[in-house]
């Protein structure tokens, strides 16, 4: 007999969804159609979906553990149906060492609830070890910062093209120009508008950074994925490359706010890249719908409320996202904008062929059991006294969505219960 069977729900596949029991055993996929275990959930008229695999999080460990660490991050990843995350390299220390990575992975397998692994970070004087720094299993990608972020780690173009000859794990690039982001930087020097965010990181930042990457992804032949592409300016200089090796994501803050939210939530949308226009959003999402962007990441990067509540200038950027992407995405699928199936290419599917992750992001025999139940007629508001992450706000705070993940099981065990069955 199976450890865990889903029963009754509707399962979704690469090739379609259909009514039948998943059936677990040993952590494994075991039968898709009809079974019996000793642990059985009734799911009838609920979908089932592989778990959801968020590529680009802070999780803020080691070093800024007042923000988020890997216990609440993962909490928080798990309640909203991401078994899997990727964690990023901008903490302190930054993960740029051996020594730095290996203290990070024995942190997550302490502290973690979820699936987890690392972007390694590019800088200046460790481009020796990233050969040996790919063989780890836990490395999934190597993060380039071409602008100054959090955490003011920076590389050059140099510094990429020489990364470019050595490795063959995916270049996870944030694409903001450091020399037209310092021109603008002086250019609105004392200014303490939020909303002045997005001209001093302008989508010609995002532009220039983007056509530069990818003439060298391209010189190289090398894997390059363009992490939270927020503008249709990047997204016409991606189109002109893009093959199997160029990839791109977005984030839900680009697709659900624009440069107006500024008016009502200031620094607690400031993030890099910032929100751009309506236009661009709906350029992302024509991009979705085209089959152009390959994965939707929430680039969570949670500040404490304290933090945010400053002027613009000492208001560091970041938002959190890990736990509410998928209810807001399945909001969409009620409203027809998404069908289920893309969701789960777009979460699962997409984000482990991209990043190699061998047996997860599909429903398959064989395949490892991250699984979620999700309710599409629950309908239930976001709220900041309900999120799991430590800062404990959400810039979507107060939005009504329907759709929901009920049941998250992360290696064939029910981790997560979330709502009515």
């Amino acid at each position: 007999m199976a450890d865990l069977i889903l029963k009754n729900g509707k399962v979704v596949t690469p090739d379609g969804v259909r009514t039948a029991d998943v059936v677990v055993e040993n952590g494994k996929i075991v039968g898709i159609g009809q079974g019996s275990a000793g642990k059985e959930i009734d799911c009838s008229g609920k979908y089932i979906l592989p778990g959801a695999i968020d590529a680009h999080v802070h999780f803020r460990e080691p070093g800024m553990t007042h923000k988020e660490d890997f216990k609440t991050g993962s909490e928080a990843a798990l309640a909203g149906g991401v078994t899997m995350i990727l964690d990023m390299p901008n903490t302190a220390p930054p993960t740029v060492t051996i020594e730095s990575l290996k203290e990070k992975k024995a942190l997550a397998k302490e502290k973690c609830k979820c699936n987890f692994g690392f972007h390694f970070g590019i800088t200046e004087g460790n481009s020796d070890i990233l050969k040996k720094v790919e063989k780890d299993p836990y490395v999934y990608g190597f993060k380039a910062y071409m602008g100054e972020s959090t955490g003011g780690m920076i590389c050059s173009y140099e510094l990429l093209d020489k990364v470019f000859e050595i490795v063959s794990k995916p270049v996870v690039a944030h694409a903001e120009d450091q020399e037209i982001l310092e021109e603008n930087m002086r250019e609105f020097k004392g200014t303490e508008d939020p909303k002045m965010h997005s001209e001093i990181r302008s989508d010609k930042c995002a532009r220039e950074s983007v056509k530069k990457i990818l003439h060298l992804a391209k010189k190289h032949d090398k894997k390059v994925h363009i992490a939270h592409v927020s503008s249709m300016a990047e997204l016409e200089e991606i189109r002109k490359f893009k093959t199997d090796k160029v990839t791109c994501e977005v984030t839900p803050h680009h697709l659900f706010l624009n440069v107006h939210e500024y008016e009502n939530q200031g620094n607690f949308v400031k993030t890099n890249p910032p929100l751009r226009t309506r236009e661009d959003q709906e350029a992302l999402w024509d991009a979705i719908d085209k089959g152009f962007v390959d994965i939707i990441a929430t680039d969570h990067a949670p500040h404490t409320f304290e933090e945010k509540d400053v002027t613009y200038s000492k208001a560091p950027s970041g938002v959190p996202g890990v736990e509410n992407m998928l209810p807001l995405l399945l909001n969409e699928v009620n409203k027809g904008r998404l069908t289920i199936g893309k969701v789960a290419e777009l979460v699962s599917r997409r984000p482990a062929e991209i990043f190699g992750m061998k047996n997860k992001g599909k429903i398959e025999v064989g395949y490892d059991a991250d699984l979620i139940v999700c309710d599409m007629d629950l309908e239930k508001t976001i709220l900041n006294d309900h999120q799991k992450t430590k800062c404990k706000w959400t810039p979507f705070n107060g939005w009504k969505v329907k759709g929901w993940p009920v049941v998250t099981v992360c290696g064939g065990k029910i981790i997560q219960v979330l709502s009515r069955l």
